[in-house]
């Protein structure tokens, strides 16, 4: 067993921070309970922590007693103690302080038994059971458990729940009858549904358009209604589409309205056709842009920013997209938008921003098994000469060596919707059985598209020196040692996850493929394709991660063999978790160091239960897989390595906070019986 730690010295703080705890009685001792029954003071201190809390930080009086009181007897009742009451008087104790007691009479617990559902269709019994339980658990948060207090008015909000769904699925005449049969101190409900005619979107007439832009967005209404379930509330939605695209047209004021015009009856069927009208109002367009709050970056940049709108027709999207954009450079702490009629009838784009830090020095340190100790720090100007341009410096040094970074980003490259990233780089380091001295520089164009943006393209592309020296490895498993390469290429991102930083729902795929040529200077040549797949989905509170990676590379023109730097390595704590870092895979059999290779695959799968007492703390059962190949054309799923472990998460603002053990099931001779890591971030 190995144990790998990843950690700046920022987590170790943070994990030491956690663990710091100190022993509390219901507000120090300001507090006492008599009369429970089934209840523990553990709960009641969970079910009033608020009120606990404010009576620990003042003095006991009859306020404080009478609020405690109140709130703890609603507590009881929403749990089931549909009798419960709480009488309160002050007291002293030993000491001779005053202190609350509350006497408790819990009354008599009622739980909710079997739910039976009758003569439902169109929703399965599973469905209506969790409507009917849903307020209850929603307040209680309760996920899943076989039994939950029985509370007259969560199952009448779970009645109508019941009819709000089938009406939203078409049922207009739905019925919902619900019986409760007490017995001793179980509640067992019968559930009877009427269901009645299903009702759907027939013909839709909309008004004649003002404009192709907006006459180009019928085809999607459409498409989202007829055919569709029916109900009162689809009224509303489509006028608040028609007018939706209206006013992302310029018709800032249209005002819109949908009506039944006919309804027509087949059996146990309805269709129902739909008229929507519309005062259309007078177009507005964007005749300046006026911004304030500014004091460091310039107002030329704003005109600029902003130029493509002026002269144009208000459009809501477009400016939410051009405001998103100013938000992500992180030069501005908030940007507020409105369209403000002149008194000469023009329209001017009002821009309130509010500037935040434009420079930041930071310095961090931390350790990690295969680094040794880190330390570094990092300059970053957000609003470089006014412009909102990005420039960061940055050099960190560890027990393998040291790395200086200097990187600037223009997100409006020449005022166009490509973003630039370019950089120079050095780096001086040893890895497991060779150093390195390399220097060079980065490249890359990327260009969003699609909706919401969700897509990317990019160009890019490095040129680099290489010098690899000192090495213990064989000279046939590390072929060129000093080399100039620059290999370009293109990558197509496909992100629809809910949240980059914390994914947990969505998806992500992404691929590329470069070259090195002599063609563009360099002195190896070859051919790189790379690409990830990563699936999240939520399971109630609860997240499923899966994850696929792999890649390849293949010397092609006058190369031979890939340089040892430029090969795959696997293993460590964002691949296979039973590995340290970069040791999975072949090695030199003279040295026992590990050489990498021209094919790589990982596969990740794991599960996330948040622990509900203790929040932001969750279990991880995870299982991972990869393999390393010498040689790209041997490429296959062979000779995969397995991980299969369980991980502690706990949520920080600055990402998750991770201790995981990988265990290797498949055990060779040299091969670690599991690794722990410690770290931040997602493994994948």
């Amino acid at each position: 067993m190995r144990i790998a730690f990843h950690a700046p010295l920022t987590a170790l703080l943070l994990l030491w921070g956690l663990t710091e705890s100190r022993a509390q009685g219901l507000a120090d001792g300001k507090l006492r309970l008599e009369g429970l029954r089934t209840v523990t003071e553990e709960q009641v201190e969970k079910w009033v922590a608020s009120q606990l809390e404010f009576i620990e930080a003042t003095e006991v009086n009859m306020a404080r007693a009478d609020d405690v009181a109140y709130f703890l007897e609603i507590a009881l009742r929403d749990r089931g103690y549909e009798d419960a009451t709480v009488d309160w008087n002050l007291s002293r104790n030993a000491a001779g302080n005053q202190v609350i007691v509350l006497s408790v009479f819990e009354g008599r617990e009622i739980a909710l038994g079997d739910i039976v559902v009758l003569g439902n269709e169109a929703v399965e019994d599973d469905g209506v059971v969790e409507l009917m339980t849903s307020a209850t658990r929603k307040r209680l948060e309760i996920d899943n458990t076989d039994e939950l207090p029985y509370v007259e008015a969560d199952i009448e909000a779970g009645r109508e729940r019941v009819l709000e769904f089938h009406r939203l699925l078409g049922f207009s005449d739905v019925e919902v009858d619900v019986q409760t049969e007490l017995s001793g101190g179980t509640a067992n409900i019968a559930v009877t549904i009427v269901e009645g005619r299903v009702y759907r979107v027939g013909e839709l007439t909309l008004p004649e358009p003002p404009v192709p832009e907006v006459e180009r967005g019928y085809d999607k209404i459409r498409e989202d209604f007829e055919g569709k379930s029916y109900s009162l509330a689809v009224r509303e939605n489509l006028a608040s589409r028609v007018r939706e695209i209206a006013v992302d047209a310029g018709y800032y004021y249209a005002v819109a309205a949908a009506k039944e015009v006919s309804t027509e009856i087949s059996g146990d069927a309805g269709r129902v056709d739909l008229a929507v009208t519309a005062d259309w109002g007078e177009r507005v367009r964007v005749a300046a842009v006026s911004v304030e709050g500014n004091a460091k970056v310039k107002d030329k940049f704003f005109a600029r920013h902003f130029e493509e709108l002026v002269g144009e027709p208000y459009s809501p999207d477009t400016t939410n997209r051009q405001v998103e954009e100013l938000l992500q450079t992180g030069a501005f702490e908030t940007v507020r938008t409105d369209i403000v009629e002149q008194p000469d009838g023009s329209f001017v784009l009002d821009v309130e921003v509010e500037e935040g830090p434009s420079r930041t020095l930071g310095v961090y340190a931390g350790f990690a098994t295969y680094e040794g100790g880190i330390g570094g720090f990092e300059f970053q100007n957000l609003n470089l000469l006014g412009s909102v341009r990005k420039i960061n410096a940055a050099v960190e040094f560890s027990s393998r060596g040291a790395r200086g970074e200097v990187e600037y980003t223009d997100p409006w490259f020449l005022w166009s919707d490509v973003a630039l990233r370019t950089g120079l780089f050095a780096i001086n380091r040893a890895e497991e059985g060779y150093e390195k001295f390399k220097t060079g520089g980065r490249y890359e164009f990327t260009r969003k598209f699609g909706r919401k943006e969700k897509n990317a393209v990019s160009f890019f592309g490095e040129a680099s020196y290489t010098d690899v020296h000192k090495a213990e490895i064989d000279p046939l498993f590390l072929g060129d040692r000093k080399y100039l390469a620059h290999a370009a290429g293109v990558s197509l991102t496909h992100d629809r996850r809910d949240n980059p930083r914390a994914p947990r729902s969505g998806f992500i795929a992404r691929t590329s493929v470069s070259a090195a040529s002599s063609a563009i200077g360099s002195e190896v040549e070859f051919l790189k394709a790379t690409g990830r797949l990563g699936y999240y989905l939520p399971v109630g509170e609860h997240t499923l991660r899966l994850a696929a990676r792999g890649g390849t590379i293949a010397p092609m023109g006058d190369t031979d063999a890939i340089p040892i730097d430029l090969r795959f390595f696997n293993g460590g704590a964002q691949s296979v978790r039973s590995f340290q870092e970069r040791s999975l895979g072949p090695r030199d059999p003279s040295s026992g160091h590990p050489v990498g290779g021209e094919f790589f695959t990982v596969f990740n799968i794991e599960y996330e239960i948040p622990i509900q007492a203790m929040d932001g703390l969750s279990i991880v059962p995870f299982a991972d897989a990869g393999n390393v190949i010498v040689e790209a054309e041997d490429a296959a799923l062979d000779d995969l390595r397995y991980a299969v472990g369980l991980g502690l998460r706990y949520r920080t603002p600055i990402g998750p906070l991770r201790l995981e053990y990988g265990f290797n099931p498949d055990q060779r001779p040299g091969e670690p019986q599991g690794t722990f890591h410690f770290g931040f971030g997602f493994a994948y």
